[in-house]
């Protein structure tokens, strides 16, 4: 009779042991792996190229600043004659078909004038009442007659006329397209002359310049106070121009 003693493993331990045994030997596979590409310098290398591309709109509303400078023996009647010439002003934009929602107050300041004189030195002499507004134009055409007839009845101050993009969606994706072709363009040239490969989009980023917008011919007047009230002003001539779009785009790809 044979006394030997027989160790028999059971199987779901020499399962558990076989699958050990693979898991260490992946892991130190993929261990000598990442040594080696360190020491080789064999790491994943990417590259980053920048595209511009612009795009065109025209703008399609326009924002004038009209103010009135009022000067007054008392602050009742600086505010009274500023009022005055306020509602006038109004009145003429009501006339345009001006919207109340595109007419806003900018400013409203009440001070004390002062005057000099050698003999008494630094005076109060009354007080000057300065208001301003905004109004936008969507009709171009009338540009030109609002800035004549608001400064026939009070505005004697007007400032520089802005003209700007409600919707620049369409312009926006023109110059996104033409700047994302350059951006390749620019990276096969690179790669070809590195002799590199190519591979998949690692990362995209793009940003919108602002742009300066072209004005065109006309602009801004400014009427003095002593136009209120006398001949018609010449109504200037009003180009809005064409406002640039510019989008810059990085692309970073793989390389080999």
């Amino acid at each position: 009779m044979n006394t030997t003693p027989h160790w028999e493993v059971p199987k779901r331990l020499y399962v558990l042991i076989v699958i050990f045994l693979l898991f260490l030997v992946s892991f130190w596979s993929f261990r000598m792996y990442e040594i080696y590409n360190t020491a080789t310098g064999g790491y994943p290398r990417e590259i980053s190229i920048e595209g511009k591309g612009k795009a065109y709109a025209i703008p399609d509303v326009a924002k004038i600043s009209l103010g009135v400078t009022t000067d007054g023996a008392t602050s009742e009647v600086t505010v009274l004659d500023n009022t005055k010439k306020i509602n006038a002003i109004m009145a003429e934009l009501e006339n345009f078909k001006i919207d109340k929602k595109d007419i806003q107050t900018t400013n409203y300041y009440l001070n004390p004038k002062y005057d000099y004189t050698p003999d008494k030195g630094n005076f109060q002499n009354g007080y000057t009442l300065s208001q301003n507004i905004e109004i936008k134009v969507r009709d171009f055409t009338k540009i030109g007659d609002i800035i004549a007839k608001t400064t026939k009845v009070g505005a004697n101050m007007v400032g520089g006329i802005n003209f700007t993009v409600d919707d620049t969606d369409k312009a926006k994706a023109e110059a996104r397209v033409q700047a994302i072709a350059k951006a390749r363009e620019n990276a096969k040239s690179i790669a070809d002359a590195a002799g590199l490969k190519l591979g998949k989009v690692l990362s995209y980023y793009e940003y919108v310049d602002a742009g300066y917008p072209d004005y065109g011919k006309g602009g801004g007047m400014m009427a003095s106070s002593a136009d209120v009230g006398g001949p018609m002003p010449v109504s200037p001539t009003i180009e809005p121009g064409q406002q640039e779009v510019s989008i810059t785009v990085n692309l970073s790809y793989r390389i080999y």
